[in-house]
């Protein structure tokens, strides 16, 4: 069983061994079907042709054993295209001991498979009724498998938060033990014709934000940093490290009819290779993306948005017309994305929600190149997303 699971196990033992009357619990669940219709590259499928390869589904539970005590958990599901498989996955299963809680001050500790503080939205991607859009903003990485390495992760989770006259301080630090990464993701990662293991090292993030005035202001630092490492068989002897540093910024202002939200991220990768035990590789690659979207309500169950989002694979070359000229028979497009979406959101009801966007992108740099096999991709293309959803 791997730890994950036994985390679970041990949760359920502990929440069902106390009386029933004392067990306060909830289960909640979410399913969501999506189409997406491509004009010149894949997505999420073979979406030049109209694709169904993306879907969503979980089933969780909260479960408080005493005031202070509670566990959580959420099995689930995700198919998009080659990005997910659609396995059965335990998303996250915490233990949530709350230290202090009183009206100006709170704090606690969570351990298990807990979700990490990074930007406005990983702690609430799973699920679309909880996302701004269908797809979310390039510095979440939708298409580029991050939502399982960097939504949640087995470790330790410190967190706290006080109100200071109009300043509603929080903060959320996370320490990551090692992990192994699923074959299904290694290969999106990296493109190796012999066998290889890779793992993520000790990782630790922080979070620290301030929201103003009732939550009208909320402004946000998140720091990520981690270790992939790479190993062959002992005759190969190709080991790799793989440093990733991410710096997240965020603000949103809050109406009562809309709302326009931006963040950026700057990530910073140091990637070392050593072949036969002799330096092989040693690279430095500086990434950023930002974006700045807008959204209106325009009754209570009708929200349009807009967004103007940007990625780069080299915040010095932003163009990659280096990158192509030392790198002769790669793409420059390959190095960039700029998207701009505007999308539509109804929810006539309690359960039920339906969005549909559309998305005008130049350059591939979120494309998944094994949808995408090289030359094929074309610098200008767009999609549109449609997703039915349900939840109880």
């Amino acid at each position: 069983m791997s730890n994950p699971l036994r985390i679970a196990a041990v949760f359920a033992a502990i929440c069902f061994s106390g009386s029933a009357a004392a067990i306060d619990y909830q289960v909640h669940g979410y399913a969501a079907q999506g189409f997406v219709l491509s004009r010149h590259n894949d997505f999420f499928g073979d979406s030049t042709d109209g694709s169904f390869d993306y879907y969503e589904a979980g089933i969780n539970a909260a479960v408080q054993v005493q005031p202070n005590l509670t566990f959580a958990a959420q099995a689930a599901i995700r198919d998009a295209g080659i990005s997910d498989d659609g396995s059965l996955r335990l998303d996250y299963a915490v233990a949530d001991y709350r230290l202090v809680s009183e009206a100006s001050i709170q704090a606690g500790l969570r351990a298990g498979k807990v979700k990490n503080a990074l930007g406005f939205y990983n702690e609430t991607r799973d699920v679309v009724f909880t996302r701004p859009s269908i797809l979310l903003p390039s510095v979440y990485s939708d298409n580029q498998n991050q939502r399982s390495l960097i939504f949640t992760s087995p470790g330790a989770q410190v967190y706290g938060g006080t109100v200071i006259g109009v300043h509603e301080l929080s903060f959320t630090g996370t320490l990551n033990a090692e992990r192994d990464v699923r074959k299904s993701d290694e290969r999106l990662l990296v493109s190796l014709t012999v066998p290889f293991d890779l793992r993520i090292g000790d990782s630790w993030n922080v979070q620290i934000m301030d929201s103003i005035d009732g939550g009208k202001w909320q402004l946000a630092y998140s720091r990520f940093s981690g270790q992939f490492r790479l190993s062959t068989a002992p005759e190969i002897d190709l080991v790799g490290r793989f440093d990733v540093d991410l710096n997240v910024f965020s603000a949103r202002y809050n109406a009562e009819r809309f709302t326009v939200t931006a963040e950026y991220v700057l990530v910073d990768n140091d990637n070392r290779l050593t072949f036969m035990g002799a330096p092989f590789l040693h690279q430095r690659v500086a990434a950023d993306s930002g974006y700045l979207q807008a959204e209106y309500r325009v009754r209570s169950d009708w929200t349009l948005m807009a967004r103007m989002d940007g990625f780069y694979s080299d915040r010095h070359d932003r163009s990659g017309h280096d990158f192509a000229a030392a790198n002769p028979g790669v793409d420059r497009r390959s190095r960039f994305s700029h998207d701009f979406t505007v999308g539509v959101n109804w929810r006539p009801g309690e359960h039920w929600g339906f969005w549909a966007e559309h998305h005008w992108i130049n350059g591939t740099a979120t494309l998944q190149p094994l949808e995408n096999p090289p030359p094929v991709r074309d610098q200008r293309w767009s999609m549109l997303m449609l997703m039915a959803g349900y939840k109880f």
